[in-house]
């Protein structure tokens, strides 16, 4: 099953998909999910960490969070609905995963943007 992912502002931002791909929007690779945790760039650098339903930065700041999230909130934003999914991309092979990030625990709202978090074209 696919997750749609919102932003601060509660709109659709990316999704989850097949349990270890990040895809946006727009039908573009993000970046991966080891570990069911652990979140990583394309080329396999440690950006964040997700659990629960809600995805932060290595500062503990939110950069994402699923409707069904558990974790803590600091606010729900109203939320767009969701969209019918894009073209889903083929998988791209998967990188060397260098180190990993420790749970960074709650924090705000990140200033990342999705876009800066997972530093490629959303």
């Amino acid at each position: 099953m696919n997750d749609w992912y919102f932003d601060r502002y509660g709109q659709t931002a990316f999704l989850l998909v097949e349990g270890d791909r990040f895809v946006s929007r727009n039908g573009r690779n993000l970046g991966w999910l080891q570990q069911e945790k652990q979140v990583y760039t394309l080329t396999g650098q440690p950006i964040g960490y997700l659990e629960k339903g809600v995805l932060r930065d290595r500062s503990g700041g939110i950069v994402g969070f699923a409707r069904s999230a558990t974790a803590y909130l600091p606010s729900i934003p109203g939320m767009s609905g969701a969209p019918s999914a894009p073209s889903i991309p083929g998988r791209p092979p998967k990188p060397g995963f260098a180190g990993s990030v420790s749970d960074p625990g709650n924090g705000g709202w990140s200033s990342k943007s999705v876009r800066d978090f997972f530093g490629t074209d959303i």
